[in-house]
């Protein structure tokens, strides 16, 4: 889950209050002013809460969170996401629609555009590229089992993907296999290095494109199974929709190879339908995932849980089953641990 943000709202005695607020500005006055400043930065003359305010004018940490977990801390309190608990929750005194106003409200303190928001930000599947940017370190292991002449083999993928820009990122993957070919043995697969943008990013109506382009260096040695001979050039477009309660995530890549002519052009295509069975960052997660490889495809049913409250760690499980040319693909047991390193893992005190 993505980062929520540190709401630190204390409510105004009534006294004080001349009347009711009405309008988001007056709203925020009231009940967010007094420990996230007028101005949003988070930094008043008489600190009210001995957790640091949220400043809400730093783009890149406010932009990357959904309206929904927003709504979820104002309604219920810090708590409820590993939050501090000096915020209350003001899900009976606030309607629904004055909660939305005061997040509209809120968002308007990054001024930089440009910045996707976290409307479009959907949980990451096993396989399927995210369109949207992240700071993340992900361990994806894999665990396959063949036949006589082909044997089994293990992957172990470590990933770290960095945020630039408004829109960009940058990732490193480097892949360990175990091979039972021949004899076991093990050895570095072929590193990746790779870049993505933010094409397109529709909030109102939860809509991402995204494109990107991968190079995988041959560091592998290929007669031990572990890579091929030639640098790899590997262009991509990522999107994500959200449709009612579910998510759908696509990826299209092309893998060309530079220079070896024994190397064949592949096109690699992902699907991915699912949906959050709740709102807190702890959520359980079910999908399923289309995988293809040229004429070779798969299926992976999979499951997906947050580990910690605020939804920093995570983990999937799920088992990639080959639906045609089954001569040529084994069935995998998949799945991955994620750690977004920029969030907190601690429930806050």
């Amino acid at each position: 889950m993505v980062r929520l943000v540190t709401f630190v709202m204390m409510l105004t005695p009534v006294g004080v209050i001349a009347q009711i607020p009405s309008t988001s500005h007056e709203m925020y006055t009231a009940w967010c002013a007094s420990c996230h400043a007028e101005n949003g930065t988070g930094q008043v003359d008489v600190p009210t809460v001995t957790a640091e305010p949220m400043d809400f004018t730093d783009c890149s940490v406010t932009t990357s969170e959904p309206d929904a977990d927003w709504e979820l801390v104002i309604a219920q309190g810090g708590p409820v996401a590993g939050l501090s608990s000096q915020m209350p929750g003001y899900g009976d005194s606030l309607s629904g629609g004055q909660i939305h106003a005061l997040i509209s409200y809120i968002r308007t303190f990054c001024s930089e555009p440009g910045w996707p928001l976290g409307n479009v930000n959907f949980s990451r599947p096993i396989f399927t590229e995210k369109a949207f940017p992240e700071n993340e370190v992900v361990i994806l292991p894999s665990v396959s089992h063949g036949d006589e002449e082909n044997g089994g083999q293990g992957v172990i993928k470590a990933v770290y993907e960095r945020r630039f820009g408004t829109r960009g990122q940058f990732e490193i993957s480097a892949p360990w296999r175990i091979n039972a070919v021949g004899g076991r043995s093990t050895g570095l697969n072929d590193v990746t290095l790779g870049a993505k943008y933010v094409i397109h990013a529709n909030s109102a109506s939860t809509r991402i494109l995204s494109g990107g382009v991968e190079v995988k260096i041959p560091t592998g040695t290929k007669n031990k199974g572990d890579g091929g001979n030639t640098t790899a050039l590997e262009p991509y477009l990522l999107a994500g929709f959200a449709v009612s309660d579910f998510s759908l995530q696509t990826e299209l890549k092309i893998e060309v190879p530079m220079s070896d002519v024994t190397e064949v052009t592949e096109v690699v295509y992902n699907v991915y339908g699912g949906r959050d069975l709740s709102g807190l960052p702890s959520t359980w997660s079910i999908g399923i995932e289309l995988n293809g490889v040229d004429d070779r495809l798969a299926v992976t049913p999979q499951l997906r849980k947050g580990l910690t409250k605020t939804g920093a760690l995570a983990t999937a499980w799920g088992v990639r089953i080959p639906i045609v040319n089954r001569q040529r693909q084994h069935t995998q047991w998949v799945g991955y641990l994620l750690w977004e390193y920029r969030d907190p893992v601690r429930a806050a005190p």
